[in-house]
């Protein structure tokens, strides 16, 4: 398992200022991915749940286990899931991205994500409060951005 920090978001502004920060300065990453394809993967991520990209297609079984590990996946989510071959390239830029440009898609995407109410139905995890919506956005945040460390 590559290095990673520990991060512990309870708001979404935080988890969001947390990128934003990283932004400003150096950093170096552990893990699969370079700073500016992790933040296009969050700004995607984004864009998907609030009805701005069309997300993958998942299957009734995939969706009914999605809800039934929702409360645990709220709470921590943990690194090693991998995403079907259809999905990972939805969510995931094949080539690295420059980070200046994937902060403008983040920030674009997390204005349109604070002011939508109320959001779509999650297309994996179903129908979710804006609260669950927003810890689960923290956890995503918390996940990817531990690969990512201040030099």
């Amino acid at each position: 398992m590559p290095e990673m920090r520990s991060l512990r978001f309870e708001t979404f502004d935080e988890a969001f200022e947390e990128a934003e920060s990283l932004s400003r300065g150096k950093v170096r990453t552990t893990g699969n991915y370079t700073f500016g394809q992790i933040i296009e993967h969050l700004a995607r991520t984004l864009d998907i749940v609030s009805g701005q990209r069309r997300g993958p297609t998942s299957s009734l079984a995939m969706r009914m286990f999605a809800r039934l590990v929702r409360p645990f996946v709220l709470k921590k989510a943990r690194p090693g899931f991998k995403l079907p071959v259809n999905a990972q390239s939805i969510f995931w830029p094949t080539e690295d991205v420059p980070t200046d440009q994937a902060m403008d898609h983040l920030r674009s995407a997390a204005r349109v994500f604070q002011n939508m109410s109320p959001l779509p139905t999650h297309p994996f995890f179903g129908s979710m409060s804006r609260q669950q919506h927003d810890q689960l956005q923290c956890r995503h945040f918390e996940l990817h951005l531990g690969f990512v460390h201040p030099d």
